[in-house]
């Protein structure tokens, strides 16, 4: 049973939903339910009761589910490709820094976005081809300038000479993956948990 803080939480969350706008309320119901029922399992009838209208009135907002989905992964990646372009473009960061910076960045990224990142990771490869295109070629961008990073600090004689790619990729799954474990009632803050894992990572590739 709930306590009464957490039934307080809940009316207070109710309240600011019915503040939003209507097409505002549709997407907040439909990003809790692809986070709690996945995007399959979640009908367009489940939103239009989420929402508190009619199914044949969901129309007047949106044209199908995918329409929800895309915001939401434009949303999910757009503030760390930006982040990340930032970081590469600064003359006066060592490649070092430029990682130690844009790993803070993916996780807290992750843990200050986690319904929004859940539904990004899980359910990404549920769009279209056509949609997918846009989708994919922010995640390869991001995944290239991370690479750069990395090769920019190899060649500079900071990092180890171990695989660059699978290096990247491995860094960049293990900030993903954040969505799987982390908890906001947990024993540590995102700061904390980036700095133990920037830590871990500058421990195994700093040459």
């Amino acid at each position: 049973m709930p306590g009464r803080a957490d039934v307080q939480a809940i009316e207070a969350n109710g309240a600011a939903s019915e503040m939003l706008p209507r097409e505002q309320q549709v997407r907040a119901a439909a990003l809790r339910l692809f986070r709690d029922k996945g995007y399959h399992a979640t009908s367009m009838r489940d939103i239009a009761e989420a929402v508190g209208i009619n199914k044949g009135s969901l129309y007047s907002y949106i044209r199908s589910k995918e329409d929800l989905l895309i915001p939401f992964f434009e949303q999910a990646l757009s503030p760390l490709v930006v982040e990340m372009e930032a970081v590469s473009a600064d003359p006066s960061l060592s490649s070092t820094e430029r990682l130690k910076r844009i790993l803070k960045a993916h996780i807290l990224n992750v843990a200050e976005n986690l319904d929004l990142l859940t539904v990004y990771l899980s359910e990404w490869r549920q769009l279209t081809a056509d949609s997918l295109s846009t989708i994919r070629g922010q995640r390869e961008r991001y995944a290239a300038l991370f690479l750069g990073i990395v090769e920019d600090g190899q060649r500079v004689g900071e990092f180890r000479a171990i695989d660059p790619r699978i290096t990247a990729l491995g860094l960049i799954g293990m900030c993903n993956y954040l969505f799987r474990w982390y908890r906001t009632d947990g024993r540590l803050k995102p700061e904390q948990i980036a700095d133990v894992l920037t830590d871990l990572v500058l421990r195994g590739l700093l040459a």
